[in-house]
């Protein structure tokens, strides 16, 4: 049926949706989780993470608690995406006080180059994204160590709790782990076409292949070399990880297997404490993560834009051709002045106050036309670049939403960066450590794996922190001092975009949490110039768009673009929280 389309979610509750050309049918989505007044919710990617911060909360945590209780249980259950060998960017908002944007990305070794991936002048992604030389300095752990000393209530110890108790214990396999683990790149084999791959290091393919086997949905997975390393961390605290015998084992491993990694390193790894960047939206406060982060300042220059362009935005309808188009062409300028703008403000002059200019973005709004611009440079601010290849899937990413009884509000976002990071477990830490110097840029103008391009300010450094997508954000009421809204996510570039459809679906279109996560999405990036819609967009729709100029990117049913968590505070106290299908998570409340 033109005009038509059916959707079915596969997840902890099966999702159907009826979505027509003109908007969303909210009845199509099952009821967000309610959390009546005095009580808090946590929403993330999969049950038991949740679960393991709203029981924290219930023991007598804040949200700080709550949140990294919930991301080191993450670590365990769904490895693909986080953990302690990974690091991330928190925002954290309690009321009566300043909000603060924590960065606990890693940073490069010491002994990083310039040059370090390019082979005869020529990039070499495997370099970067596979092995012991991909990896850099971890900072999960760190972060949520100074969070929960500095604003939490609880002890290190018992945050950690829930988290060794999974790993020894065991949990069911979920969906999106045995997804990931059989994932025909996980492990990859010779073809006619492909030669021999590098040998699949020990602790990583005894994570994939328990038992030396494919892994199964429901299986009981037990972790016990982790569950130790837990323990060692509740006794010794982070100095353990980062100057202790934890350091010692995984620098040990690193070296071994041809890394930069070292004891140094990890002793001088440092958290940085940040000012949000904020945006007023609709009357709102949007605060959300500065650089190195890039998603704060795509998602607050796109509002902007949206916000000088069409005061009425959902006067479009939610999804058609009209509504797509324009936050599309939103995206594509925020995506340029990304790649050619940003980078880590430690060593390159990021112009924050240029890019959250209003009259910048009144200005850029002017530019969007009915029809998709062929001229790249008249996107954004400066340079063309080179054309890319249209970007694969990410899914090592995770993405917490907390607020607690009290209004205080946490963002978190951790990652390893791609499937299983590095696709290295640390000697017998069971820690799987990240690899994220893929983020930076092996030569500038060369897309990374997720088919981003930097500039100078993105160029590998000693110390130096790669760019992100990582999009944790609040938004604080009219009155500027309550909460109504925390979300964020996981999927690479495609974080910016759904974080951004997700709160104009709230905002705009008046969701609930649970059908705005739901929602089918899109995503453009600028370069390459091309719009991606997940399947369940409507036929009529597609050629709509086609016929506007937009070029579009074939989809396919198991590409998600985007995995939002999302939880909505109402003035009385009640929340409301969601967890996007996508991923098969599930939120849970105090």
């Amino acid at each position: 049926m033109r005009g038509m389309s059916r959707w079915i979610w596969l997840g902890p509750a099966a999702l159907l949706f009826i979505g027509t050309s003109s908007g969303i049918a909210r009845a199509a989505f099952p009821r967000p989780l309610q959390s009546a007044a005095g009580k808090g919710a946590v929403a993330a990617d999969h049950p038991l993470a949740s679960a393991a911060g709203a029981e924290i909360l219930r023991r007598g945590g804040n949200a700080v608690d709550a949140a990294c209780a919930t991301v080191f249980a993450l670590g365990v259950v769904n490895p693909q995406a986080s953990g302690l060998g990974g690091g991330g960017f928190a925002v954290v908002y309690k009321p009566g006080s300043p909000p603060e944007a924590l960065d606990f990305r890693e940073t490069a070794p010491a002994a990083a180059t310039r040059d370090m991936y390019l082979r005869d002048g020529v990039p070499v992604p495997a370099l970067s994204q596979t092995g012991a030389l991909a990896i850099a300095v971890p900072g999960e752990l760190a972060g949520c160590a100074d969070l929960v000393k500095r604003l939490g209530k609880l002890k290190l110890r018992a945050v950690l709790e829930p988290a060794r108790r999974l790993a020894a214990k065991g949990f069911p396999a979920g969906p999106h782990l045995v997804r990931a683990a059989n994932d025909p790149r996980a492990v990859p084999v010779a073809t006619p076409e492909q030669p021999p791959p590098p040998v699949p290091q020990p602790g990583y393919l005894a994570l994939v292949r328990p038992g030396g086997k494919p892994m199964v949905e429901g299986q009981i997975i037990k972790r016990p070399e982790l569950a130790r390393t837990l323990a060692t961390l509740q006794k010794q605290g982070e100095g353990a990880f980062y100057r202790g015998a934890i350091a010692k084992k995984i620098v040990a491993a690193v070296a071994a297997a041809g890394g930069l990694l070292t004891l140094a390193d990890l002793a001088n790894y440092k958290v940085v404490v940040r000012t949000p960047v904020e945006l007023s939206y609709r009357g709102r406060r949007v605060l959300s993560m500065p650089p190195p982060s890039s998603g704060g300042i795509a998602l607050c220059e796109s509002l902007g834009i949206l916000q000088a362009a069409r005061p009425e935005l959902g006067s479009l309808g939610g999804n058609s051709s009209a509504y797509i188009h324009l936050v599309a062409e939103a995206l594509k300028h925020a995506f340029a002045d990304r790649a050619r703008h940003l980078g880590d403000p430690a060593f390159f002059k990021v112009p924050v106050a240029h890019l959250l200019d209003p009259a910048y973005h009144a200005e850029l709004a002017k530019r969007i036309t009915p029809r998709p611009s062929k001229n790249l440079d008249s996107y954004g601010t400066a340079a063309p670049m080179t054309a890319l290849a249209a970007p694969p899937d990410d899914h090592g990413t995770s993405h917490v939403s907390v607020v607690d009884a009290s209004g205080m509000a946490v963002a978190l976002t951790t990652t390893v960066n791609l499937d299983f990071g590095a696709r290295f477990v640390a000697g017998d830490t069971g820690i799987v450590l990240n690899d994220q110097m893929d983020d930076f840029s092996a030569k500038v103008g060369v897309p990374n794996a997720f088919g981003l391009i930097g500039g100078e300010a993105n160029a590998i450094a000693p110390g130096k922190r790669p760019l992100s997508s990582m999009t944790p954000t609040i938004v604080l009421a009219g009155n500027g001092t309550d909460v109504e809204y925390v979300l964020g996510g996981a999927g690479g570039p495609t974080i910016i975009s759904g974080t951004l459809q997700v709160l104009l679906n709230l905002t705009e279109l008046g969701m609930d949490a649970e059908a705005a996560v739901s929602t089918p999405r899109m995503h453009a990036q600028w370069q390459p110039d091309m719009l991606m819609l997940e399947t369940e967009h409507p036929l009529d729709v597609r050629s709509a768009l086609e016929k506007r100029g937009h070029s579009l990117a074939p989809t396919t049913a198991a590409r998600p673009l985007g995995v939002i968590q999302a939880i909505r505070r109402f003035p009385d106290g009640r929340l409301e929280a969601a967890s996007d299908p996508r991923k098969f998570g599930a939120p849970a409340s105090q």
